[in-house]
């Protein structure tokens, strides 16, 4: 059925569904017999070949037979081997056991052996301890320790124990023994030099001295390994004071007594109003002992491979720990007392400021500045800087000689107790927080000084406004010279390295807060500042320093104004002329305006620190010159002889008042100056020159004044001068 269905779709395919396509089927019979005669010409073909290629594969198929038959052999012979093998491996099972229990046994063994060990070397530390042999004895325990060590990392903690047990055992009995026989040393060197010893330190034996140093050497291999001390501690802020080896803590020792005994309970020295006694005492030792330490005790140290110990910086930390104990056991007591924790604090200070820098002691070592940095302890201690900041503030400005000059004869900046002494303050402030280690904690004294500075500014202006009056017989020239010293002295402390670390801390605090704000990354180029930490204070002194110069200047140039009124209306277009009269004189009614400058400019310079006079004068020089200039010459008119008059009262009187306190008056006078080479230049080229001027081309017009000596007016004030003159005819 499948054939016949393929004919069916074979006949469809070759003559389509249309019955003119069957004129095609003689083709298509011719095509299938083409094709069948191919396929007989194939099978005929095939007949002759069909044998040799049927024998290939029967060959093939043998081989392959030959090959399976072989594998199947060798499989065999492979699975015999593995059974073989698993039989031997069972019993190198039993073997590995037997092993396994050998090994653990020797483990066992040398386990015992270790324990052994260390029995026989406690054996022989103890004959060595009864025999008196402090040699061997301290040579056996230092090989006790190295095994302790050796140990830090062993999985057998009960072994481990076993010898830390034993080390801390030998280390206390052998303490005990060398520390009794270096004690009664110490008695022998009449060790501390205190009191009736004070002049023993150099009259030692030297049998004594000798045998010293043997146990100071005894002493620094007595010691135990850094993991199996548990330090003492009886207090959080004890725990940055390293661990004291034992030849410096058996020196302290009696010394720690003698504190304990005159600085605890009910003694007179144990006062709460007099904590620089303890202070002093600490001090004291350190002084009288530190030279002999370092003498007799770091040589030993350096001879035995403790180079790396500086007992002198390991003898006053202990010392400066007596220290440190009693501060903090008398701050919960005072700190509700101002009086007695200010003092307290002081003396803080100024202990720790001996030490670091009349002792020397290391800054890397702790002392007594970090008991004051607590936080409750800090917050009391700033807040009382500032409590009595304010006052003595108060009492600064209130003193009755504070606007009195500290050197009156050869000061030119005049400066005033009121300045030094508020300078004083802040820098005994700067004084005592500059060696705390931490920049936020200075940076908060900072900011209280930075709000001192507000305060006191403030503070002047009002008594600016209480003690109004005449600016130059007012408390307003010595604020000034005040407000100056005090800017100037800023800008100098802000380029000082405290104040410039200062500074970069603040920005860096800044710019923290400001990125987290922001919830973005902090810049890596936060390292680049400029400015100061007083920049934003210095510009409010120095703009309140200007205010006040101004102030003064308009104030002096109004007295002076209104002594000008005769001098402004005086007969100018009608003055004799210098070829009239002998020899020309100030004009008569210029006396009390000229007389007038000359007192404020005298009362300006001995009240003023010079540069602010040099500030005001300048002030009054520009107001002086505008006004003549538009007061006298725009608003008269001029013959020759007024012409010349003012020519002599400014060149022979107004130059010369100024000329006493600089150099070329006249560059500071350029209108009145010009107006009178304008007045007074031929009339001829007075014409000249105005027909010039009415010509618009500015550049011809500066350089026609120019010739004639005119350089900072312009053609048009020019022309309003000319046109004062009364010999010229203006059209």
């Amino acid at each position: 059925m499948d054939i016949k269905q393929k004919v069916i779709q074979k006949f469809n395919e070759q003559l389509g569904s249309t019955l003119k396509n069957l004129e095609g089927i003689y083709d298509f019979e011719e095509h299938l017999k083409a094709e069948k005669d191919e396929i007989e010409k194939s099978l005929s073909m095939a007949s002759t070949t069909t044998p040799s290629k049927v024998k290939a594969v029967i060959e093939n198929v043998e081989c392959v037979n030959f090959e399976v038959e072989q594998l199947q052999e060798i499989c065999l012979d492979l699975n015999k081997m593995i059974k073989e093998t698993f039989n031997e491996n069972d019993k190198n099972l039993e073997l590995q056991e037997v092993v396994d229990k050998i090994s653990q046994l020797d483990k066992s063994l040398s386990y015992l052996y270790f324990i052994r060990y260390v029995e026989n070397i406690s054996h022989e530390i103890e004959v060595s301890l009864l025999s008196g042999d402090d040699q061997s004895m301290i040579t056996l325990y230092t090989t006790l320790t190295n095994i302790s060590c050796q140990l830090q990392t062993s999985v057998c903690h009960h072994l481990v124990n076993y010898v830390h047990e034993t080390l801390h055992f030998w280390y206390n009995i052998i303490k005990k023994k060398l520390s009794k026989e270096y004690n009664d040393l110490l008695k022998i060197l009449k060790w501390p030099f205190c009191g009736t010893n004070a002049t023993s330190s150099s009259t030692s034996l030297p049998e004594t001295m000798t045998r010293f140093k043997i146990l100071i050497e005894y002493l620094f291999h007595l010691q135990l390994p850094d993991e199996t001390i548990k330090p003492v501690v009886t207090s959080v802020l004890l725990t940055d004071f390293a661990p004291i080896s034992l030849p410096i803590t058996f020196l302290v020792r009696p010394l720690r007594q003698r504190f304990v005994y005159h600085f605890t309970g009910a003694k007179l020295t144990n006062r709460q109003d007099k904590p620089e006694w303890f202070f002093t005492q600490i001090l004291t030792w350190i002084k009288d002992h530190v030279q002999w330490v370092q003498k007799n005790v770091q040589p030993v140290a350096d001879s035995i491979g403790f180079g790396h110990l500086d007992v002198k910086a390991e003898f006053m930390r202990a010392l400066v720990q007596l220290a440190v104990e009693k501060l903090h056991s008398e701050l919960p007591m005072v700190q509700y007392d101002d009086t007695l924790f200010a003092h307290l604090v002081d003396e803080a200070l100024g202990f720790e400021r001996e030490l670091r820098e009349t002792l020397l002691y290391p800054h890397t070592q702790p002392a007594t500045i970090f008991v004051l940095t607590q936080a409750h302890i800090f917050v009391k201690w700033i807040n009382m800087e500032k409590k009595y900041a304010t006052e003595k503030m108060d009492a600064i400005l209130s003193s009755n000689t504070a606007w009195e000059r500290l050197n009156p004869d050869i000061d030119d900046m005049k400066v005033t107790e009121c300045a030094d002494a508020f300078l004083t303050l802040l820098t005994t402030i700067s004084d005592r927080y500059k060696h705390l280690p931490q920049p936020g904690h200075r940076l908060q004294f900072l900011e209280l000084q930075l709000e001192l500075i507000d305060d006191w500014r403030v503070r002047l202006l009002q008594l600016l406004h209480e003690n109004y009056e005449d600016p130059l017989t007012s408390l307003m020239p010595h604020i000034l010279n005040t407000l100056h010293y005090v800017a100037t002295v800023l800008e100098e402390w802000g380029v000082t390295v405290h104040f410039l670390q200062l500074h970069f801390f603040k920005k860096q605090f800044e710019a923290v807060e400001n990125a987290t704000d922001k919830g973005n990354d902090v810049k890596e180029n936060i390292g680049e500042i400029e400015g100061t930490v007083f920049d934003e204070a210095v510009v409010l002194l120095r703009r309140l320093e200007k205010e006040l110069i101004n102030e003064i200047s308009d104030s002096v140039a109004l007295d002076v104004k209104a002594k000008s009124r005769a001098y402004r209306t005086d007969k100018w277009f009608a003055m004799q002329s210098s070829k009239e009269v002998a020899s020309l004189s100030m004009t008569p009614s210029g006396c009390p305006m000229f007389q007038e400058l000359a007192t404020r400019l005298h009362i300006l310079h001995n009240v003023l620190a010079l540069p602010l006079f040099n500030q005001a004068w300048k002030n009054l020089a520009a107001q002086f010159d505008q006004f003549l200039f538009e007061e006298v010459v725009l608003v008269n008119h001029f013959n020759n002889g007024g012409a010349e008059q003012l020519q002599y009262d400014i060149l022979r009187n107004l130059f010369p008042l100024f000329g006493l306190y600089i150099n070329k008056p006249e560059s500071y006078f350029p209108l009145i100056k010009e107006a009178c080479i304008l007045l007074n230049i031929l009339m001829g080229s007075a014409i000249l020159l105005e027909e010039a001027l009415n010509n618009d081309d500015k550049n011809v017009s500066a350089e026609i004044l120019a010739d004639v000596g005119v350089y900072k007016m312009s053609a048009k004030l020019a022309l309003k001068v000319i046109g004062t003159r009364t010999d010229i005819i203006h059209i």
